[in-house]
């Protein structure tokens, strides 16, 4: 019995003093990769409050080309914008199996917002890249990075998309 005590003892030990470095380490801030059309964007994991395959809108007459209709996700209506399209200012994207809906999360959810991406690439890590100077950036942009690899990454501020007059205005 007092030998595993010892044992639960040295384990508390342990992983308190592995809690502890992990506290003390930096905080290394992440982003979710997308594709759309020929543009790489990061989009602020905070923003996001699911990604998700869906390939069912419901149409809105009059409404521009980039603006897909409305989705149900769960029982919850969301307004469904073709990024790719609406970022170019062309007809819509095709839809594939790595077409993906980005529902936007909670800081944003009074919108009901969600935007289709051409593809989800996956996590990447903003301190393992560099700062564009010098970049013109879009309204809705908020910062141009490099990788390792010398692919640019657009930063989306998804909360300056979603209030861009021309976003807003899908019919």
């Amino acid at each position: 019995m007092a030998r595993d005590k010892n044992r639960l003892v040295s384990f508390q030990e342990a992983l308190g003093q592995r809690l502890r470095l992990a506290a003390a380490q930096p905080k290394r801030e992440s982003r979710l990769a997308v594709r759309v059309a020929e543009h790489n964007l990061l989009l602020d994991l905070g923003d996001i409050a699911e990604v998700a395959q869906i390939n069912q809108f419901s149409p809105v007459p009059f409404a521009k080309s980039w603006f897909l209709g409305i989705a149900n996700v769960r029982g919850t209506l969301y307004a469904v914008s073709d990024l790719s399209a609406w970022m170019q200012g062309s007809r819509r994207s095709a839809m594939t199996a790595a077409t993906r809906v980005v529902l936007l999360g909670q800081r944003l959810a009074r919108l009901r917002t969600a935007v289709m991406v051409d593809r989800v690439v996956g996590l990447r890590l903003l301190d393992s890249m560099k700062p564009q100077p010098e970049v013109e950036l879009a309204a809705w942009e908020k910062a141009r990075l490099t990788d390792a690899d010398g692919i640019v990454w657009r930063e989306a501020d998804l909360s300056k998309l979603v209030e861009q007059q021309e976003f807003l205005q899908v019919v």
